[in-house]
């Protein structure tokens, strides 16, 4: 059975801090469901976002594009965007793009959650 390619978003808030749970494929079609769902938080002030990536099989560049453009505006509303639990795959693109120097990952929300009183990766230039 082949992977289900559309993006499955769910947001549940437990102030202050909202979890977004995502599923499917993080591509240029279904991209704009990611970005809608964050630009929601963001115009609700949730300004402490944890992407919990556990379901999702593949980010294309048009994704993590996304996470680059939606945290600046949450940072400087003095909150962070956090990955939890990605997928090996998915993880190696992580690491390969060199995503680690300006957004954290965690292996569980619970850690992306304690996290959230630590200083912010830097933003890129």
């Amino acid at each position: 059975m082949a992977p289900e390619k559309n993006v499955r978003t769910r947001a549940r808030t437990n102030e202050p801090i909202t979890v977004i749970k995502v599923g499917g494929y993080i591509d240029f079609t279904t991209s704009d469901e990611l970005d809608r769902v964050l630009q929601e938080q963001i115009k609700q002030r949730n300004y402490r976002i944890i992407l919990d990536l556990a379901e999702v099989d593949y980010i294309s560049s048009r994704g993590w594009s996304i996470f680059l453009s939606r945290i600046k505006e949450i940072r400087d509303n003095n909150g962070d965007l956090k990955l939890a639990r990605m997928k090996a795959d998915v993880f190696e693109v992580f690491e390969l793009l060199e995503f680690f120097w300006f957004i954290r990952s965690y292996q569980t929300i619970e850690e992306a959650v304690k996290d959230f009183d630590k200083d912010v990766p830097p933003m890129p230039q």
